[in-house]
């Protein structure tokens, strides 16, 4: 009997030691585990409408992975749609059309006291905030104009300020026989944040449609166009010697004995079409004009 005692005794002492030292593996298991994905920063939750993003936490080895809360603690993985991808792997499943539905859910996800990680045993993730993202919301638009040859023409469109802010802004060009391009930056002025375009000098070939495009991660956004037109003339103005006064219907001044008679043969071309030809008659002499542009 006393010999079975003792060896009870010892029994219960192996057990308790191999205990011990299976404690100790998970702990320096534990230990050794890291994070090689997890949110960082600010992470915008999609707005109502926009498509589901997810995002992940994942280690480098087998380990339990939890979402926690610096204030409010772990996060309910039913609550807050934390799944088990696999082993090594967490998601949170953001729909922002139900998170926004439900005020608990996005107070604590979008609290400013504290910060969330992943917890994966004694190691934890990067810290990283979550906040209620938006797309590019348009202030002002670009509109049309029309700018002579050779000189320049200038568009803009104007966005709200959104978080997160666009991450890329660029213009597209449909010139008039249909043909669209992604304009680069040899003649085309960006200006600030790619906000502005100035294009110069103007060419024939810049008569078009314009149009600004702005994005983010959950939506992108075509403003609604800005049409150029671009004024030019290769008609001359001459008198009754065919003698050549001036392009763009300027007219130099010309001095003639008083009842003389003066015919003036006006050709004139321009974009858009001169529609009417008027004379008229000052204290400084006679002045031709047109419709459609200044002569």
């Amino acid at each position: 009997a006393h010999l079975f005692h003792a060896l009870l005794r010892m029994s219960l002492l192996q057990l308790e030691w191999l205990f011990v030292i299976a404690v100790v593996l998970e702990w320096l298991a534990e230990a050794q585990v890291s994070f090689v994905e997890s949110p960082k920063g600010e992470v915008y939750i999609p707005p109502p409408g926009a498509s589901v993003k997810i995002v992940r936490c994942t280690t480098n080895a087998s380990a339990s992975i939890e979402w926690v809360h610096s204030t409010f603690g772990v996060l309910n993985e039913v609550v807050f749609n934390i799944k088990r991808e696999n082993a090594t792997s967490s998601v949170m499943i953001l729909n922002g059309t139900v998170i926004t539905l439900n005020p608990a859910v996005l107070g604590t996800l979008t609290s400013t006291q504290g910060s969330i990680h992943c917890q994966a045993g004694m190691t934890n993730s990067i810290d990283f905030t979550f906040r209620l993202g938006a797309a590019p919301s348009v202030v002002t638009q670009p509109s049309n104009t029309t700018e002579n040859e050779n000189g320049f023409a200038i568009f803009s469109c104007v966005f709200a300020p959104t978080l997160p802010a666009p991450v890329q802004m660029g213009w597209i060009f449909t010139n008039n026989s249909g043909h669209t391009m992604t304009l680069q930056e040899e003649r085309h002025d960006f200006g600030a944040r790619e906000s502005v375009l100035k294009i110069s000098p103007l060419k024939r070939a810049d008569a078009g449609v314009y149009r600004c495009v702005i994005q983010n991660e959950f939506a992108i956004i075509y403003l609604q166009p800005g049409y150029l037109i671009v004024r030019y003339c290769d008609g001359l103005v001459t008198h009754q010697t065919d003698r050549a006064l001036g392009r763009k219907f300027t007219l130099s001044k010309i001095v003639v004995a008083n009842g003389t008679n003066v015919i003036f043969n006006v050709i004139a071309c321009s974009n858009p079409p001169v529609t009417e030809i008027r004379l008229s008659r000052s204290s400084d002499g006679l002045f031709f004009s047109s419709s459609s542009s200044d002569l």
